[in-house]
């Protein structure tokens, strides 16, 4: 709805400086303002195109968090492991520093009742070699999880995942006309570029600061999980070692593994946990061993338990 002027200004009276507006000079003004928003369209849909893939900032820290959390929690039972099996370690060394004590007697010799006092000692050292052995299993687990993290966090360094900082594509005219109510309000010519220029500089620094941020936090999550991953390997190291010095107790004082897995299935050194039916292997072979056995002496010291495989024809 328009305005009456003023009382003391005429209907038709004429501003110094101003030209009248004729019906072409309106429609100028018109075309000139159509022309400005379109140019104002055109220019916001060509920053606001993606060029290129970029990693979202909240998924990278998302991604970050769930990876803190599961090496955290890797940590923490390997940490548990690691206390669990220290009484175990301890019962080793007494185990060995006792049986390195007593003297080797030939079997035919050997006096029985002596045999049921170094039984619970053996029987502690057999034990001990499945705990430290299922550790290591795990260990090798949790190293391999680490890997495969250390692996998905160098696919996804910043120099391959995120886009280097660049100018907008978006680029404003060589020389913009100013609209009818631009130079109405005695806008000029060069205001456009050096507002653009401005922004273009602040722009420019923010998504430097912030690919800066994202490298920092690829490099902290990459080095904590190496110093993880070195830790585990430190470890299973250990564990490998003081499984060759059970096995060399063992062997010492006569005790051997029963070997299983592809041998036919022998009811007096063996004991059948599972039946597996079809399985291509020939019949009454054993598939897997869930438990070792061991023969002391040439006698069962501890009978295996086997899956045996069973043909239906």
């Amino acid at each position: 709805m328009s305005e009456s002027p003023p009382q003391d200004i005429a209907q038709d009276a004429v501003v110094p400086g101003v030209p009248a507006l004729t019906p072409e000079a309106i429609a100028a003004v018109l075309e000139d303002f159509r022309g400005w928003l379109t140019a104002i369209e055109a220019g916001t849909d060509a920053v606001a195109a993606p060029t290129g893939r970029e990693v979202d900032l909240y998924t990278l820290v998302g991604q970050f968090t769930a990876l803190r959390q599961e090496v955290n929690l890797q940590t923490r039972a390997v940490r548990a492991q690691q206390e669990q099996n220290a009484e175990t370690l301890s019962q080793l060394a007494e185990t060995v520093d006792f049986l390195a004590q007593a003297p080797a007697v030939a079997p035919q010799w050997r006096d029985p009742s002596a045999d049921e006092g170094v039984r619970p000692l053996l029987k502690t050292l057999v034990d001990l070699y499945d705990a430290v052995g299922l550790a290591g299993r795990e260990l090798q687990r949790v190293q391999e999880t680490a890997s495969a993290a250390l692996r998905a966090l160098e696919d996804g360094a910043p120099d391959s995942g995120i886009k280097e900082v660049g100018e907008p594509d978006w680029q404003p005219p060589a020389s913009v006309r100013p609209s009818g109510w631009g130079r109405w309000f005695g806008r000029r010519e060069e205001d456009a570029g050096a507002s653009f220029a401005a922004w273009k500089v602040e722009w420019t620094a923010a998504r430097r600061r912030e690919r800066e941020s994202r490298q920092e936090r690829l490099r902290s999550a990459v080095e904590g999980v190496e110093k993880l991953r070195q830790t585990l390997a430190a470890t299973a190291a250990g564990y490998a070692m003081t499984l060759q010095r059970v096995e060399r107790s063992m062997a010492q004082h006569g005790l051997e593994a029963i070997p299983a897995v592809g041998q036919p299935f022998d009811p007096e050194l063996m004991e059948v946990l599972e039946v597996v039916l079809d399985s291509g292997a020939p019949s009454n072979e054993v598939m897997a061993e869930v438990r070792r056995g061991y023969l002391w002496n040439g006698r069962v010291f501890r009978y295996a338990q086997v899956r045996v495989a069973k043909n239906s024809l």
